[in-house]
């Protein structure tokens, strides 16, 4: 016949082993973990160009350009060295890539303009 364990006694402790269960209540059952050393990461500067010059891209479209180009460094960066920034590198390439493609179409529409002026010039005479 097996017996099944009795719980301890509660009032016979003693009071260095009273001591060590209410320090472990208010601690919990792990031992307190050392403070945090600073987790504030620094930004990459390379993510911060990347938005700046997509947003002169707004002003001057070759700058967008850039941001694109610096975006993509920037995040490649970013994961290798676990950096901050992420963030403004995506933003830069969002802003950098759209406005390629808004300067192509107007490009392309001024185009076509010319063209059809021309050729509407041309057969007129």
């Amino acid at each position: 016949m097996t017996e099944t364990p009795t719980p301890p006694d509660d009032t016979s402790t003693s009071g260095s082993q009273t001591r060590g269960r209410a320090q472990e209540s208010s601690q919990g059952p792990y031992a307190p973990t050392p403070p945090a050393q600073d987790t504030h990461a620094s930004t990459n500067l390379m993510a911060v160009a990347a938005f700046a010059l997509s947003v002169l891209g707004c002003l001057l479209a070759p700058a967008a350009l850039g941001g694109v180009v610096c975006g993509h460094i920037a995040r490649s960066q970013i994961r290798r060295s676990g950096e901050a920034g992420d963030s403004w590198a995506l933003a830069g390439l969002i802003l950098g890539y759209l406005l390629i493609a808004l300067s192509l179409a107007g490009l392309l529409m001024f185009g076509g303009m010319m063209l059809t002026m021309f050729g509407i010039m041309a057969f007129s005479t």
